[in-house]
């Protein structure tokens, strides 16, 4: 009987260790809940007698392999015949690390005529 005891105590001792160690093994690898950051973007783009200095505003984008592909908004500052003004332009954007490629669109001019311009930005954060 005592040997059965002891067995029996044996097996409990090794399966309640396992277990704590189960435990400890879990608990040294802290699981990321929250992830918080700022991203910026700053770029530069030009048409047709247009210069626009561009920030990076609110987007959505699709992460495929190394590439992001989405469309966002860029407050920013144009250059029409010699006359700075802020507009709100709307992009799509290809993203590659920290290089964006940008063709941001303003709206329409006094003259109804489309105001596009193409250019690079720089992701930084």
């Amino acid at each position: 009987m005592v040997s059965r005891f002891k067995t029996i105590a044996l097996l409990v001792a090794v399966l309640v260790s396992a277990a704590a160690f189960a435990q400890t093994d879990k608990e040294s690898k802290p699981k990321k809940q929250i992830d918080f950051g700022i991203e910026g973007m700053i770029g530069l783009s030009c048409g047709s007698q247009t210069l626009g200095i561009n920030v990076g505003g609110p987007s959505l984008k699709f992460k495929i392999n190394k590439f992001k592909i989405g469309v966002g908004c860029f407050p920013s500052l144009i250059i029409v015949d010699d006359k700075a003004f802020p507009k709100l332009a709307v992009s799509p954007i290809v993203e590659y690390k920290n290089v964006m490629l940008i063709t941001p669109y303003y709206g329409y001019d006094a003259k109804d005529k489309a105001i596009w311009t193409f250019g690079l930005g720089y992701k930084f954060y």
